[in-house]
């Protein structure tokens, strides 16, 4: 079933002066982006966390929670620095120092050796044994010059043995002395001579070294192994940072300020997080919008009304958020979720309705979210998404305005039924009287959309000047005091209307246009004839026709104006535009052809125009304004036969919609040939059941007389 507002729109072509501001581009943006500046105000406070003037030595007012999971980065650095400190140095033996050190007791004792041959005083050999061997006592240099050749050797083994042994244990910085001593005894239990194996003592003692050095690379290694297995320090959402009544200390400042919860500490990240959230909204509204709606893209009015319904469901939204609190915990589920998709669904189309409710969605899982431990509560984001969908839903093919307290009560129904569906998946949340509670405000959510819808749609059909369906059932209601008045002063007319009604219903509908803007287009196209209703043949029942006594002229000044009047009589009952073009449009531009060629006898071809005889326009600029005058045309002609029999009611309808195609009646709509056949051939099938074949009853069974033959019975 296709929406009825937008045909109205998509059918309507735009005149000159409707240009400019509707169709522009920038106009276009500018109502977007009073959609993204309004919501951005709207949910900057809920997206926000609570922040707090805290100082070092204050005492907190109330217990303040995480509210959101958070790494505390300062606090995981510090454990990590302290496992990485608990790894202890890794050292590893350098064996080119022990190499080094055993080449330069090689080398020592070669020179001991060679001194002991030389023949040079003592002297000499201790102080050449002094510049080899810096730092050694006195002694060791005396007793190494002193000592015999052949003993040289047996002190350089065991010299070299034990400098070998301790070596290869490894010495380590902190070991220096404790292994000098070692080598010390070593090399008394190896060695029995006193002052050489002193001065060997000595000599061992300042060649053992550190040769265990530190590991850089392992000992980095393995600290930053420490480093990586230590786990994040997390602040959980919901842990208690500080107590209520508990004094502020630095490190409960550093955490407040971690999770930017200090008043003094702004947080530019929620704004820019905010601003891209609500662009990427407003990007997937505005391409929806483009690809699916065009006729309502093309049209800024319509997005203007559009933005208009999306800022006061937002406000309705914000109004409700702003009464909770823990006793009223669950007062989000009577927001009226569903009160912005019936407003579109009504005004503008139902499937845009629906991708409406899910923005609002979103927008009341921000909105009600009290406990600020997520940017979105999904229990309320639930019961938005069902309420409205089931509420723009329900509107479909809607009658009358009781019709919406109906599809109110029907989102309230099926928000019910998710808050139920939510307590028993999470029965933990609240007790029972939370859940009654939950329940009565979902039942009472529905019925507040319902009065909140039935209060604005009037509101936006007067500002925006648009028909919904609503409205044009009702201008269709006989009991419309326009239409009460045409029946009672001109009853031929409004018979004749209702005839054109059904004519251009069924032809508008064969073609898909809107049926019911046709219909009551139909029966308001001829209001201008109240003024002068005698002038007209169908009103002149039982009186004299008074064009036989005027001129050709000022009858045809009197038909002319019956547009033009009528949409001044319509402007002042407030009738909507769409049925004020049907009325002005209906003629076009035809010729009024009777007192035409009746003023051309009476004048002579030479002084007669055939432009002053033709009626002023504009001709259609819309498909349904087009139908209603073809079937006014049709309807008159046929009701003129005295026998319509299907083949003359079928040549008459071709004949109409066959002229006004030549004399370019169409050229300003967007009628292809094709929907002409096909409006042809619906009149001519519902004027076949108007005018359907009768039976003549017998005269002498009927008993009837005269008016039986001539066809009045049956």
């Amino acid at each position: 079933m296709k929406p009825k507002v937008k045909q109205i729109s998509a059918s309507r072509k735009q005149s000159p002066m409707a240009s400019g501001w509707r169709s522009s581009t920038w106009v276009r943006f500018a109502f977007y982006a009073l959609i993204g500046i309004v919501s951005y105000f709207l949910l900057l406070n809920p997206v926000l966390p609570k922040q707090y003037d805290l100082k070092p030595g204050s005492v907190s007012p109330e217990t303040i929670v995480a509210p959101v999971t958070k790494i505390d980065q300062k606090a995981t650095e510090q454990v990590r620095q302290e496992a990485a400190q608990s790894v202890p140095l890794q050292y590893r033996k350098d064996e080119q120092i022990t190499s080094r050190q055993m080449d330069r007791l090689e080398r020592i004792y070669d020179q001991i050796r060679g001194k002991a041959t030389e023949s040079v005083s003592e002297k000499e050999k201790i102080e050449q044994l002094r510049a080899l061997i810096p730092a050694m006592s006195d002694d060791f240099y005396k007793t190494m010059v002193r000592i015999p050749e052949k003993e040289i050797p047996e002190l350089r083994s065991v010299s070299r043995d034990v400098l070998q042994q301790v070596l290869s244990e490894g010495v380590r910085p902190a070991q220096l002395v404790q292994k000098r001593e070692q080598a010390g005894r070593l090399l008394e239990e190896s060695y029995s001579r006193g002052k050489a194996r002193d001065a060997a003592g000595e000599l061992v003692r300042a060649l053992i070294v550190p040769n265990v050095v530190v590991d850089k690379t392992l000992t980095d290694a393995l600290r930053e192994t420490a480093r990586e297995s230590v786990k994040p320090v997390i602040i959980q959402k919901g842990d208690v940072i500080v107590a209520a009544g508990e004094v502020v200390t630095e490190e409960k400042i550093r955490e407040l300020k971690e999770l930017g919860l200090l008043r003094h500490n702004l947080n530019y990240r929620f704004y820019s997080g905010l601003s891209l959230f609500l662009l990427i909204w407003l990007a997937l509204l505005y391409v929806c919008v483009q690809r699916f709606h065009p006729e309502l893209h093309a049209d800024n009015s319509k997005v203007l009304m559009m933005a208009a319904v999306f800022v006061l469901n937002l406000l309705a939204m914000k109004v409700v958020s702003l009464g909770q609190d823990l006793e009223w915990s669950t007062v989000g589920y009577c927001a009226p979720f569903a009160f912005g998709t019936m407003l579109i669904a009504l005004l503008l189309d139902t499937r845009l309705a629906i991708w409406f409710g899910v923005l609002f969605s979103l927008a009341a899982g921000i909105f009600f979210n009290d406990e600020r431990l997520l940017l979105f509560d999904y229990r309320y984001g639930l019961v938005a998404l069902v309420s409205g969908t089931a509420g723009a839903l329900a509107l479909a093919g809607v009658r009358n305005r009781p019709s919406i307290l109906r599809a109110g009560l029907f989102a309230s129904f099926a928000a019910t039924a998710a808050i139920v569906a939510l307590h028993l998946l999470v029965p933990a949340e609240g007790d029972l009287r939370v859940f009654l509670q939950s329940v009565g405000f979902g039942l009472l959510s529905g019925v507040i959309s319902a009065v909140l819808t039935i209060g604005f749609l009037s509101l936006f059909e007067t500002i925006f000047d648009i028909l919904s369906p609503l409205r044009l059932l009702e201008l269709s209601n006989p009991n419309h005091p326009l239409l009460r008045k045409l029946l009672v002063e001109a009853p031929g007319t409004y018979h004749h209307s209702v005839m054109v009604a059904n004519l251009a219903e069924s032809a508008a509908e064969a073609i898909g246009a809107d049926g019911l803007l046709a219909r009551v287009g139909s029966y308001y196209h001829d209001i201008g004839k109240l003024k002068r209703p005698q002038f007209y043949i169908e009103n002149q029942m039982q009186m004299e026709n008074p064009h036989d006594k005027i001129s050709p002229h000022l009858s045809k000044t009197i038909i002319l104006s019956h547009p033009r009047d009528g949409v001044e009589m319509l402007e002042a009952y407030r009738i909507p535009k769409p049925i004020r073009d049907i009325a002005a449009q209906h003629h076009g531009t035809t010729l009024l052809k009777y007192f035409y060629l009746k003023a051309k006898e009476i004048s002579g071809d030479s002084q007669v125009l055939e432009e002053d005889f033709r009626y002023p326009g504009p001709k259609a600029q819309f498909k349904e304004a087009a139908i209603v005058g073809i079937a006014d045309s049709i309807e008159a002609a046929v009701r003129s036969l005295s026998r319509p029999t299907p083949g003359r009611i079928e040549s008459i309808v071709r004949k109409v919609i066959q002229d006004r195609l030549e004399d370019g009646q169409f050229n300003e709509c967007d009628l292809t040939l094709k929907e002409l056949e096909m409006i042809g051939r619906s009149m001519c099938e519902t004027l076949q059941g108007i005018f359907h074949a009768r039976i003549e009853y017998p005269e002498e069974v009927s008993g009837k007389g005269k008016d039986v033959k001539n066809g009045v019975v049956g």
